[in-house]
């Protein structure tokens, strides 16, 4: 496993999650999009090569989870994480997703909808259900008095910005990390792809460990981030030069009394 690509108070590994959780410290929560279901991955790869309007389409060139993973990794976060589990899904792997992190544990809600209107085909196996994707939340009982969630995300102007297929808006991202942790904890995504949880953590105020096994997905990943990072960076030094400057002005006209 190569050495970790540390960004500000994100900390990336380029390698299979599987050999990396195991070295883990705990973590806040999980906030994670893997793959989805095998029927769902091989509807899309069955029309990858012509689409019915003659277009290219590309392959994911990635495989589906099977019920053997969503067991494994379900058991995994509930052993790494201390507060919230977000995993979002297809309709298909949904329920699975549900009955396996109970059985790790955790209380599991009914699956939320994350709907975006008139978006492209997220994946075309899906059919007219291609705009909706499900977000399976779990907790233990120290999240019992977190407050009020919402009961699914809708997408609006300006969610159209995923940076690779299959990713996400960060504007959702942004949301689900600000409902399902606080400033300063650690938010893990055990299949980062072009990094938009990271992205959401580093602009939120939070610490993020993310994981990814594709290389061209990992440096993306890493350019995002670090240009997260560098805005945050900047408009912390403006809040602060700021906070000085009117410091030093009420000193000046303390001085004048």
């Amino acid at each position: 496993m190569a050495k970790p690509v540390i960004i500000g108070n994100a900390t990336l590994y380029l390698g299979d999650c599987r050999e990396v959780l195991p070295t883990l410290p705990k973590v806040d929560a999980v906030i994670v999009d893997p793959p989805y279901s095998e029927r769902c991955h091989a509807g899309h790869d069955a029309g990858a090569s012509k689409a019915r309007d003659s277009a290219e389409r590309q392959g994911l060139g990635y495989r589906a989870l099977s019920l053997g993973d969503v067991s494994y990794f379900a058991e995994q976060y509930a052993r790494v994480c201390n507060g919230w589990v977000v995993w979002m899904t297809d309709s298909d792997l949904a329920l699975e997703v549900r009955t396996a992190l109970e059985k790790a544990g955790r209380y599991a809600f009914a699956p939320l909808p994350f709907y975006q209107p008139g978006r492209s085909v997220r994946l075309s196996g899906d059919g007219p259900s291609s705009w909706t994707d499900w977000i399976v939340v779990a907790r233990t009982k120290a999240q019992m008095k977190w407050g009020t969630l919402p009961g699914g995300y809708v997408a609006g102007p300006g969610w159209n910005d995923k940076a690779r297929m299959g990713g996400k808006p960060t504007l959702l991202m942004d949301a689900l990390v600000a409902d399902y942790s606080r400033r300063g904890h650690i938010v893990l995504d055990t299949h980062m792809g072009a990094g938009t949880t990271g992205v959401s953590s580093v602009r939120t105020g939070r610490r993020f460990i993310g994981c990814e096994i594709d290389p061209d997905a990992f440096d993306i990943a890493c350019r995002r981030i670090e240009d997260a990072q560098r805005m945050t960076d900047m408009f912390a030094h403006e809040v602060r030069d700021a906070y000085e400057m009117t410091q030093q002005q009420a000193d000046l006209l303390e001085g004048t009394k």
